[in-house]
């Protein structure tokens, strides 16, 4: 595959604007699902999803990755080994869950996680039946027909979650409408690409290349879900369940744009690189940087807006049980910054199956969260938990650039420059509001630490 710069182009207008209509439709159904439910359903719900993804990525193997990345990936053969694969894992994490159901509700002091957690992993059993053509998709570049179909899927997501709390003002609205996308996610993936039609079948070279590929992913899957979702679990044993859904909340925002980069990285940079890897690097690398600029100084303004704004954007939409989360999102944003830089470098890294970085930086950012979040909510709790979370990306920045300088792909002077384009926008944008008289970011922050 050729690296076109209009075909980049294309790509990335196509992602950014499909992620940017997906984001006004989450944030409107966040915003109605909290005025139907409070906060601790929130608290709850995000515990489950946070359980159900680290068993998850506990047993990830890569099979998106490997087929993007193999060269026999359109082989039916090969495809079906992948489905195959992906419905065996499926059936087993749900029996999983069953099983720890009745250990995670002792443990969290949440009874009603016996119930909860075998029904909400229901959503592994229609995932393992959801067809492999959203990756071949990728692999081909269909950068709009994939698009398309993960807008379609957050307008579904949005008339169920909000059809069940409007049924339901209980943590099984938020349960049940997640399934329902699951039903709907695996129907519609199945017509994605008409060519491609899966039955069981497995292959045992094909699988054993699958294995031998996703073994680093393996790993990286676990210390990613560990530096991740940490965080989250040990909100939920130390602190109540209200507070731990505002935090749920802040986090969600302060991720939108790191979600953007990785998204535009995901569906435009990765498949890109994995089918030009054999280029020599610095020609690649030539291809690709100056679009990759224009990616971070536009994520860079725009993440800055975001930080400087959003406790007002909190204070309008959100009654004042949830303005809490305003402070939160101006720090986390900080940390956001720095997850874009590690997520668009660790996808090249990745284009270039070298998945070994990534997994040592997850590593080293687990590390960091392990031994900083106990300390931090001892001394200044949730602002302390906040500020430690917000600076965990650092300690995952260093491995990945260490592993881009081995093989001759840094942007070392990019992300450098960015960085100092984001700090200039958000210091200018908080000395504007002082001066019309609307505060600062951290004005709350500051009252409540006074």
């Amino acid at each position: 595959m050729t690296l076109s710069r209009f075909e980049i182009l294309a790509g990335a207008f196509w992602t950014a604007g499909a992620f940017a209509l997906s984001q006004g439709l989450r944030l409107g159904t966040n915003i109605i699902l909290a005025r139907l439910l409070a906060p601790d359903l929130f608290g709850l719900a995000l515990l489950l999803n946070a359980l159900r993804t680290g068993v998850d990525l506990l047993s990830d193997v890569g099979i998106g990755q490997n087929v993007i990345t193999h060269a026999k990936a359109e082989d039916p053969d090969y495809y079906n080994t992948a489905w195959s694969l992906q419905l065996l894992r499926g059936l087993t994490l749900w029996a999983v869950c069953c099983l720890l159901a009745w250990p995670f509700a002792t443990l969290f002091q949440a009874p009603i996680m016996t119930a909860a957690l075998p029904v909400s992993a229901f959503y592994f059993v229609f995932g393992g039946f959801a067809s492999v053509s959203v990756f071949l998709a990728q692999k081909r570049m269909l950068v709009g027909r994939v698009n398309s179909f993960e807008l379609a899927m957050d307008v579904a997501s949005a008339i169920c979650h909000i059809g069940m709390a409007f049924l339901t003002r209980t943590v099984w609205a938020l349960i049940l409408s997640s399934l329902a996308l699951a039903i709907i996610r695996m129907t519609a993936s199945h017509f994605l690409l008409p060519d491609v039609k899966v039955h069981f079948k497995i292959d045992r070279g094909y699988a054993r290349e699958i294995f031998n590929f996703g073994k680093w992913i393996f790993i990286s899957s676990i210390l990613y879900y560990f530096a991740g979702a940490f965080d989250r679990l040990y909100l939920a044993k130390v602190a109540p369940l209200g507070l731990l859904g505002i935090y749920g909340i802040a986090r969600s925002f302060s991720d939108i744009v790191a979600a953007l980069v990785t998204r535009l990285s995901n569906y435009v940079i990765f498949p890109l690189i994995a089918s030009n890897a054999e280029r020599p690097r610095e020609e690649l690398r030539a291809s690709i940087a100056g679009l990759r600029l224009t990616f971070l100084l536009m994520s860079a303004v725009g993440l800055g807006v975001f930080a400087s704004s959003a406790d007002l954007l909190i204070a309008l939409a959100y009654d004042q049980r949830y303005h809490a989360a305003g402070w939160m999102i101006s720090l986390l944003s900080i940390g956001a910054w720095i997850s874009i830089l590690c997520n668009i470098n660790e996808t090249t890294l990745l284009g270039l199956k070298q998945p070994l970085y990534g997994a040592s930086a997850n590593g080293v950012k687990f590390a960091w969260l392990a031994v900083g979040l106990p300390v931090a909510y001892q001394v200044s709790g949730i602002v302390g938990v906040t500020i430690t979370v917000a600076l965990s990306d650092l300690s995952r920045y260093i491995p990945i650039l260490v592993g881009q300088r081995r093989l001759n792909f840094s942007f070392g002077w990019q992300d450098a420059g960015a960085s100092l384009l984001l700090a200039l926008t958000i210091a200018l944008l908080e000395w504007l509001r002082w001066l019309l008289n609307f505060g600062t970011s951290f004005d709350s922050l500051m009252t409540m630490l006074s």
